[in-house]
């Protein structure tokens, strides 16, 4: 399934509340967070793409696309988002290199740093189609 996409979310929703380490290591957290994948109209990715989630006591309670308030937005191109993916970066690595830009508490964010590296494994469970010369990499 196309990243971003409203089915996509929810199956980021299913697949997360479904994995039991997760909701081990994200017990108590009750975040909201934006993901902005910015545009890269030169690689096939015309415009920014963007959607996110409300975290309660660590459960996905509800996803959406597009841009709102949030605890937590976490801002990088698409190329940086599809590495993440791959496997290739790790999350807090992103963070701490400013790859991957945060606007909330950074050391907030990073205090959630186990269950964030358990979420990109399941995040990575999904089959995957990126768009423009990213599809390549596709997983699906």
């Amino acid at each position: 399934m196309k990243l971003a996409t409203e089915e996509y979310f929810a199956e980021v929703k299913r697949r997360t509340n479904e994995d039991e380490r997760y909701r081990e290591l994200a017990k108590g957290e009750n975040e909201s967070f934006t993901m902005v994948m910015k545009a890269e109209p030169d690689k096939g990715v015309p415009e920014d793409v963007s959607g996110g989630y409300q975290l309660t006591d660590g459960e996905m309670t509800e996803v959406w696309l597009g841009v709102r308030d949030t605890t937590f937005t976490l801002t990088a191109t698409y190329y940086i988002w599809v590495d993440i993916l791959r496997g290739h970066l790790n999350a807090t690595k992103a963070l701490s290199l400013r790859k991957l830009k945060v606007k909330g508490s950074f050391l907030k964010l990073l205090k959630g740093s186990k269950s964030t590296d358990r979420w990109v494994q399941v995040l990575q469970s999904i089959p995957t189609e990126f768009e423009g010369e990213y599809s390549k990499y596709d997983t699906t």
